[in-house]
Order: C-alpha cells, then sequence, then structure tokens
C-alpha cells in the first residue's frame, strides 16, 4: 500500500491538486495515511461530496453512541474508491459516484427500523428493485430478490447485517433527492452498486443459506456485482476491513466484533477469529487492483494477529489451532 499510495501522492502533487479543505465536520475524527490524503484529493476535486460527507458522519452519531470506528470505515472506503477509480482513469462522473456510494454504503446498518420485516420498508424494497431490474440491472443474477421466503425469514429479514446493503440503497436514494444535483439515473446507478456491494463477504453467505435453509439462498439477497462502479465500491468496502486500526488493536471494530458476534472469550480467541475471517476475505476481492491492495494490508495485520494468538511468524494458526469452532 505505501508505495502505491506514495506514487499515487507524488502524481497528485505533481498535477497541484494540494489545497487547504475547509474545516468540516470529519475534522475531528483522526483518518490515517494514505486515506487522508485521498479524501483530501476527492473533495477538492468534488467539494458537493462534503454534504454527503456531513449526513453520513450526523447519521451515524445519531445512530451510535461511539460512531468513530463507523465514521473511519465509511471514509476510508471511500477514498480507496477514488483512489481505485481515478487509477482505472473512470471518468470524473464516475469517480465521484464511487465516492458517493462508500460515503452512503452502511447508512441504515445501525437504524433500528431499517428492517425488511417491516411491511412498509420491504414494500419500498420491493419497488426498488423491481425498478432497477427494469432498467438493465442484476442481469448477471437471476435468483436475486426471487423467494420471498428468504427476504421475510425474521433471522434474515430483520438482520441489519445481513441486509443493510438494500435498506442502504433505499435510504440513498432519499439523501440523494434531497441534496440535490444528481438524476434519476444517477441515482440508480449508486443505489445498484450499493446493493451490489455486500457479495464479497463469504460470512454472510454463509449466514443466510443456514438461516434459510438450503445452499444458495444468499443469491436471492446478494447479486453480483456487475458495473465497474459496483466492484470498485465492493473492493473499496472490503480492503478497508484490512485498515489495521480497525482490526488488531484492542477495542478495535474487528476484535470487538469477534466478541460479540462470534464469541470469542479472550484476545487469542479474538486473534483466532479475526485471522481466519479475514484468510478468507483477502482472496474476494473483484478488481486487480483491489486484490493487490488487500494482499498488502493482510501482510500488515498478519503479524499483529499472530502475536495475539501468542504464535511465531513462521506457525499457521489454522494447523495450530484449527478452524475457529463457530465456523465449524
Amino acid at each position: 500500500m505505501r508505495r502505491i499510495g506514495i506514487a499515487f501522492l507524488i502524481a497528485f502533487l505533481g498535477l497541484g491538486w494540494l489545497g487547504t479543505v475547509k474545516a468540516a465536520t470529519q475534522g475531528k475524527y483522526d483518518l490515517p495515511e494514505p486515506y487522508l490524503t485521498w479524501e483530501k484529493a476527492y473533495l477538492n476535486e468534488f467539494p458537493q461530496l462534503q454534504k454527503i460527507m456531513d449526513v453520513m458522519i450526523q447519521t451515524t452519531i445519531d445512530q451510535m453512541k461511539e460512531p468513530e470506528q463507523d465514521i473511519l470505515h465509511n471514509r476510508v472506503c471511500s477514498a480507496i474508491a477514488y483512489w481505485l477509480a481515478k487509477g482505472q482513469g473512470l471518468s470524473k462522473e464516475e469517480q465521484k459516484f464511487a465516492v458517493a456510494g462508500d460515503l452512503l454504503h452502511n447508512i441504515s446498518k445501525e437504524e433500528k427500523e431499517s428492517v425488511l420485516t417491516n411491511p412498509d420498508l420491504l414494500a419500498q424494497a420491493n419497488l426498488m428493485v423491481k425498478k432497477l431490474k427494469g432498467n438493465g440491472y442484476f442481469k448477471n443474477s437471476p435468483k436475486f430478490w426471487t423467494d420471498d421466503s428468504v427476504l421475510k425469514n425474521p433471522k434474515i429479514g430483520s438482520n441489519r447485517g445481513l441486509i443493510h446493503h438494500i435498506t442502504g440503497a433505499i435510504k440513498t436514494g432519499q439523501i440523494l433527492e434531497k441534496i440535490g444535483g444528481y438524476s434519476a439515473v444517477e441515482i440508480e446507478k449508486i443505489q445498484a452498486a450499493i446493493i451490489e456491494h455486500s457479495t464479497g463477504y463469504w460470512y454472510f453467505r454463509a449466514s443466510i443459506d443456514t438461516e434459510a435453509k438450503y445452499k444458495g439462498a444468499w443469491e436471492v439477497v446478494y447479486p453480483e456485482p456487475e458495473t465497474i462502479l459496483s466492484k470498485f465500491i465492493h473492493d473499496a468496502d472490503l480492503i478497508s476491513q484490512f485498515v489495521p486500526e480497525s482490526v488488531t488493536p484492542e477495542g478495535s471494530k474487528w476484535r470487538v466484533l469477534a466478541q460479540k458476534r462470534w464469541g470469542a472469550k479472550n484476545a487469542v480467541e479474538e486473534g483466532h477469529i479475526v485471522y481466519y475471517v479475514f484468510f478468507r476475505l483477502f482472496e474476494e476481492a473483484k478488481t486487480k487492483q483491489g486484490k493487490e491492495l488487500a494482499r498488502e494490508q493482510w501482510e500488515k495485520i498478519r503479524p499483529e494477529l499472530l502475536k495475539l494468538m501468542n504464535l511465531k511468524p513462521e506457525q499457521d494458526p489454522i494447523k495450530v489451532l484449527g478452524v475457529p469452532k463457530i465456523f465449524l
């Protein structure tokens, strides 16, 4: 990541992009490099994205007692999405959409009422998906949204972690309409990309199949990323999980998830579970650039996770400790 980040920074300095970003809502939260540099770059290039940043931060604050980790995650996502999109030579419009999509991809994840077991919200979701399908989206995912029993299953439809891509797309449409400056076609493009962003999470797929009690049920809930925009939003979300500050320190996002989601009782179990989750995650990127960044970040967090497990650098946790029981 460092050599890629430095090269990117030099290129931007050569173009003379560096300016002063006015004090904004994100200023009170620390963001590590190179993400801060990339964030400043896209806000200078697309100052209208500050409104979306403000909405994301205020919404997260309203939803959570301790919003810092989620704000960090969303900002890192959007910075990586910008880097990926710009590195691929996408149009400025597409670059802006990639950032907007990752700023808002989690916008409903912590909203208690944003569940598909709410009939009104399910009806909104049905209308949105039907419209998007009618406009050519999700062609490579024929099973998507075809089994109501999966969507209405309380253990799926009321699990915000499993369905936040759907509810988030609904809320994103509402936010972008209110902010203004986005056409109906552009909003649909961003909504579709948000809906497709979750497919790379293997534990989400496994959870859907387990709760629905049949293999492949996840295809009803998660369409495959098809457009380059959705692939970048997907990969940015995936790679952002590997930021060391969110993974290895005590109290970090992933160690807390290991406790609360997967039942880890001590630091060794936290390290073991997080190692296994990430070992499987880093191969799920959809783009070449995404795969490279994921592997670079994996090599940074792997040694720290081994330390948590009291293992030596050359030891393989899966061979020594096996697969965590929760995933058997």
